[in-house]
């Protein structure tokens, strides 16, 4: 699986996806701003900032997957910046869906 996800990270810079920031900007959550906001671990906050210097510079699948950030709403719930991403992808399924969209208009025949 190691492979697999290095490949995932190098063709996310081939692509030039999105970084972590930049996600969160667009789904309406602030960046962050220190690493210690993604992920209280000091260890994993010496290796991110080893790698990527700048919280601006983390990409998207490495800080979906070490952002450590505590929900507001109690219970289980992933990280703020996947969980408003799956729920996002989830109600764009659904409106679009042909099933499930009521059509505005009849066509008089």
């Amino acid at each position: 699986m190691r492979a697999i996800e290095i490949l995932g990270i190098y063709q996310s810079r081939v692509w030039k996806t999105a970084t972590l920031n930049e996600f969160r900007k667009f789904f309406g959550l602030p960046p962050h701003q220190t690493f210690e906001d993604m992920n209280p671990d000091p260890q994993q906050v010496k290796a991110l900032r080893h790698f990527y210097g700048h919280p601006d510079n983390v990409e998207l699948y490495p800080g979906l997957i070490v952002e450590n950030v505590k929900s507001p709403n109690p219970g289980w719930l992933p990280p703020v910046t996947l969980s408003r991403a799956i729920f996002s992808d989830g109600i764009s399924l659904l409106r679009g869906d042909r099933f499930y969209t009521l059509v505005s208009h009849i066509s008089a025949t």
